[in-house]
């Protein structure tokens, strides 16, 4: 095995982390925090708690990291573990909100500025702003994909769902993205090719 750390495989990492490496264990947090932080807090909307649930992500992925089996990419296991620790938060999120009655308030629609001839990244803002308003099953296939840059497979292995769906998932919400940024030629350009990867979204 390589015991180059950086050099590693995200599976030979496991196999170290698993045999009680904590260097290793270190080595799979700098390679997933970010990406992990960015596909979260597009979930969850909130910067604060997707940090902490980033960490519980990472908590639980060492606390469970015997349960990991080569059956999958490393990847899958861990994307599928923050998105689970993600849904749980919006549901928590629903409950609080039912028992606040704030469920008979309609929530506002994406609200865009006046037309701009802004090149692409000043513009960014306005995307986050109709990805978050995204239905959540979009949303998630949708950064997946073009965000995180996720094989098909892949994804439907973390939202645990047919290949075909997850197509469909994002091929609508790449639809209902192009619709209400019509106005924006520049994003409306970009979303033809994919989010650019050297470009955060959050």
């Amino acid at each position: 095995m390589n015991t180059n750390r950086g050099r590693s495989t995200d599976k030979e990492l496991m196999e170290l982390i698993q045999g009680g490496d904590d260097k290793a264990f270190a080595e799979l947090v700098s390679r997933f925090q970010d990406r992990l932080l960015n596909f979260v807090g597009r979930i969850v909307v909130d910067r604060e708690t997707a940090e902490e649930l980033v960490q519980e992500a990472f908590l639980r992925i060492f606390n469970q990291k015997h349960s990991y089996t080569p059956t999958f990419a490393v990847s899958t296991w861990v994307y599928t573990i923050a998105l689970n620790l993600a849904r749980s938060e919006l549901r928590k999120r629903k409950l609080r909100k039912y028992l606040s009655l704030d469920f008979l308030k309609e929530e506002a629609d994406v609200e865009l500025p006046e037309k701009s001839n802004s090149d692409y990244e000043s513009l960014i803002p306005i995307l986050r702003k109709a990805i978050d308003k995204l239905p959540e099953d979009y949303k998630t296939a949708f950064i997946l994909c073009d965000i995180q840059r996720l094989p098909y497979q892949q994804i439907a292995e973390v939202m645990g769902v047919p290949v075909g769906t997850v197509k469909s998932r994002i091929n609508r919400a790449r639809m209902m993205l192009r619709d209400k940024l019509k106005p924006y030629k520049e994003i409306h350009h970009e979303l033809s090719r994919g989010i650019p990867q050297t470009i955060s979204l959050y």
